[in-house]
């Protein structure tokens, strides 16, 4: 099931994609369900009641298909091959034209992680009685 929609999408960032939406929609997907505790894998995001967590939720799963629309990538692991900056050896070298290890954390937007503390879902504490 999709947690975004390209209409949702579309109007939550005013743009379309220059990728395929439903494979940039997939790997954010599986980029951030891992951090929310798989929490809309488990739960319905159309059931949820709790409005200001799915809003923000799908915000920062917009933002990050932004980002990966943006840098050209279109899957877990060509995210990963992008935050390799540079590496030499025995006078071969590889680096990347863009930098997102600046703007992202293991791949994930930082805006994106910011929004998604808004949810509660990266909360990994005891609640109190």
């Amino acid at each position: 099931m999709q947690l975004l929609s390209q209409k949702e999408f579309q109007e939550l960032t005013n743009r379309s994609t220059n990728a395929d939406f439903d494979t940039l929609e997939k790997a954010a997907e599986n980029m951030i369900n891992p951090l929310t505790g798989m929490y809309y894998e488990r739960n319905s995001i159309d059931e949820d009641t709790d409005t200001n967590r799915v809003n923000w939720f799908k915000k920062a799963l917009a933002l990050q298909i932004e980002y990966m629309d943006d840098i050209g990538a279109t899957s877990t692991y060509e995210m990963a091959q992008k935050d390799v900056k540079s590496i030499s050896i025995d006078g071969t070298s590889i680096s990347t034209g863009t930098s997102p290890t600046d703007s992202a954390t293991n791949g994930v937007y930082n805006l994106a992680l910011e929004y998604l503390f808004y949810t509660g879902l990266l909360y990994r504490g005891i609640p109190s009685c």
